[in-house]
């Protein structure tokens, strides 16, 4: 199909008017006005399968050049989605050659074929892929959008490989990168269990606080409040609530493989409580001369 048929089908559709200015702009090369409309047109769900595809293939890829290499990312992601699944990293290393000049970009589109290849099974390719973002993100400098889609990938990554401190570590970096509302609320409690769960099983947390603190938390008091307790009790170290939440928490088999070492942290936990919150402070008059 070329591009007028492909138009004049568009405009007999029932969103007509967004393609009749669509048209107007790309007869007028107006590439930048063309491109907003694009980027908010492929947002518009639902739309029929194959029809953001028959739309990049048929439409876009006449002028891809002209357009920002980040705008061409978002809609190529979104596009994506479209794309049957056996040829959607194809699909992906395809775009990426086309903005391979652009940091930001390159990083959104590697975080989704890495995120891509590890629901395939290659989790082991996708080792290198994080340490080429990394390096692409730390060369951003400032915090942007972008790190979302990086911390996104590597904390699914490290859950895969079953690494709890470094999944809760990128985990609550990718929560800060983003706006929590993205997130459905079936999503959020998803977020908020495996957070818990590594804060719980991850030998290098001790601090809880900024999981705590989250707004995120409120999903997980509706999906599990008892992980929501057991997060509070180890908080304070409280080893009697501990023991009064087993019957929830050994069901959980990830915790409940741990159950020695869950003891241990919250003993310690206990212990640190203990040692900087209620023991008097010692006075310096007291410290021999």
């Amino acid at each position: 199909m070329n591009i007028p048929t492909f138009l004049s089908a568009q405009k007999g559709g029932d969103k007509s008017q967004e393609w009749i200015v669509m048209e107007d702009f790309y007869n007028r090369k107006l590439w930048h006005q063309l491109t907003l409309e694009l980027v908010n047109y492929v947002k518009i769900k639902p739309q029929a399968p194959g029809h953001l595809s028959e739309l990049y293939n048929t439409f876009l890829s006449d002028f891809d050049h002209r357009i920002s290499s980040l705008a061409l990312s978002t809609i190529g992601l979104i596009v994506a989605e479209d794309v049957a699944v056996a040829q959607r990293i194809a699909f992906l290393e395809a775009l990426l050659k086309k903005v391979d000049k652009h940091p930001e970009a390159k990083i959104k589109i590697m975080a989704k074929i890495g995120s891509l290849k590890i629901d395939h099974g290659q989790v082991e390719e996708v080792e290198e892929v994080i340490k080429t973002l990394e390096g692409l993100v730390d060369s951003l400098g400032e915090v942007t959008p972008v790190h979302g889609c990086f911390y996104e990938l590597s904390a699914k990554y490290y859950k895969v490989k079953g690494d709890y401190n470094s999944f809760y570590r990128d985990s609550l970096r990718y929560l800060g990168c983003i706006d929590l509302d993205e997130l459905t609320p079936k999503h959020q409690q998803e977020h908020a269990f495996h957070i818990g769960l590594s804060a719980l099983l991850g030998d290098k947390v001790y601090n809880f606080g900024e999981l705590l603190a989250h707004p995120l938390l409120e999903a997980l008091r509706v999906a599990c409040p008892w992980i929501v307790e057991l997060l509070l009790a180890f908080n304070r170290g409280d080893m009697n609530k501990l023991e009064q939440l087993q019957p929830q928490w050994s069901q959980q088999p990830d915790l409940a493989r741990n159950e020695v070492a869950l003891k241990q942290k919250c003993a310690l936990l206990g212990l640190m409580e203990l040692t900087f919150n209620k023991l008097p402070p010692l006075a310096l008059s007291h410290l021999p001369r």
